[in-house]
């Protein structure tokens, strides 16, 4: 068994690289798809975040991809050189791969220590893979697990306590701008979750107006009866960045949404009224040159940093029981996992050996009485066969049984002991 994730973060690289390398919601199934073909027999979940873009790995130790084969295959697929990227990939091996995705199931590995929003990223990309048949045994339970870790650090450690989310500290940074609200126009740009979430933190500050547009005009109606606000049809886009004073852009558009001359026209437009744009997007969906107009204060992913660190140190205190959580589920998974592997090789090979002891007995048995017709034959190998899988199902479910049990670190009494009984090899 060969465990391995693979990817860049908000700390490993900057959101350019991270841009080059995401996956949305068309290119993820089809590269899992890609994955499947170029490497059958293993099994992959791509998480793909605007802190994030990570590619899960499992298989066995003579199939699975190594960390080069992948790194060539994100560079085929996204058409970028792995010499504008390998520097920044960051991987993580076996055991070290599940405690890495139980500590970004926990939040421990996000840019806003504590936000809410990882555990359901986590568990829509494994939703995904499982419709793309991607995941199989390993990564079915290393998933699973991971969601139900994430959920019990939170309610064990209370790191799930106050605004966490990209989106709250992004409203944060407009709180330290303006000193009100009640006469400035917000716009939010896009109406999927991370706009709803946006949307939500947004509606404690009461701005005057709250303009919402989408390229779904249908998903910017619903969003703007929900809160309270004013839908904008998308190509009217200029005018509602002309009256608004604070920008919140969360899309998930391949190329950028604004770009430099065209925000020019509408600050001239503005009269070069202070405008605040918050371009949560990854890709980016404001040309970052547009942060250098006169009265414009752009901020991305990156530059939230130091609101989020601050909310880092105010939530400090939980992540100690939280790592001691992560390590004692990382163990139990990891030897739950090598438990599973050796069961299932020992049931291999107890069929095998079976099977292969009522096959040298029927063919001694046929060679003596070769007046046996073909269907007396297939009769009687129905029969013995029969009285064989009646023999084994017991030992069968033992073994089943044990390896199911809360994992160890030594393998269950019950593994060894049928391994002597029957004189099996050792896996």
């Amino acid at each position: 068994m060969k465990l391995l994730a693979l990817g860049v973060d908000h700390r490993s690289s900057p959101a350019v690289i991270r841009e080059a390398l995401a996956f949305d919601e068309r290119k993820g199934p089809a590269a899992l798809s890609a994955l499947r073909t170029a490497f059958p027999d293993n099994e992959f979940v791509i998480l793909s975040t605007c802190n994030r873009v990570e590619l899960y790995s499992a298989g066995s130790p003579e199939s699975a991809p190594t960390t080069g084969a992948l790194a060539d295959f994100i560079a085929r697929f996204h058409g970028v050189p792995v010499e504008q990227f390998g520097g920044h990939l960051v991987s993580y091996h076996d055991e070290g791969a599940v405690g890495h995705l139980f500590r970004v199931a926990a939040s421990l590995e996000s840019l806003v220590l504590g936000e809410g929003q990882i555990l359901g990223q986590v568990r829509d990309a494994y939703t995904v893979a499982q419709g793309c048949k991607s995941v199989g045994p390993i990564l079915h339970e290393v998933f699973q697990a991971a969601l139900r870790v994430g959920k019990k650090v939170r309610a064990e450690t209370g790191m799930d306590q106050g605004r966490l989310s990209v989106a709250s500290v992004a409203v944060d940074v407009a709180r330290g701008v303006f000193d009100t609200f009640t006469d400035k126009t917000v716009l939010v740009i896009g109406a999927g979750k991370m706009g709803d979430l946006t949307l939500q933190h947004l509606k404690v500050l009461r701005p005057k107006r709250i303009l919402i547009t989408n390229r779904s005009p249908e998903r910017a109606e619903v969003a703007a009866a929900k809160w309270n606000g004013e839908a904008v049809p998308f190509d009217r886009l200029n005018l509602a960045l002309i009256d608004a004073d604070v920008v919140v852009s969360t899309t998930a558009a391949d190329e950028p949404v604004v770009v430099y001359d065209q925000y020019a026209r509408v600050q001239r437009a503005r009269k070069n009224r202070l405008a605040l744009i918050l371009d949560i997007a990854v890709p980016r969906d404001f040309d970052p040159k547009i942060g250098t107009l006169e009265q414009v204060m752009l901020y991305n992913v990156d530059d939230l940093r130091g609101q989020a660190e601050a909310n880092r140190k105010q939530r400090q205190k939980g992540v100690d029981p939280a790592l001691l959580i992560i390590e004692q589920e990382t163990a139990a998974c990891y030897a739950s996992l090598r438990h599973q592997r050796y069961a299932g090789a020992m049931l291999r090979q107890l069929g095998d050996r079976a099977e292969g002891i009522l096959m040298r007995e029927l063919d001694a048995l046929f060679t003596r009485c070769p007046e046996f017709t073909p269907e007396q034959r297939e009769a009687i190998a129905h029969h013995f066969r029969r009285v064989q899988n009646q023999l084994l199902h017991h030992p069968r479910a033992a073994v089943r049984s044990a390896a199911s049990e809360p994992a160890q670190e030594q393998a269950h009494p019950i593994l060894n002991a049928m391994r002597h009984l029957f004189g099996l090899a050792d896996v």
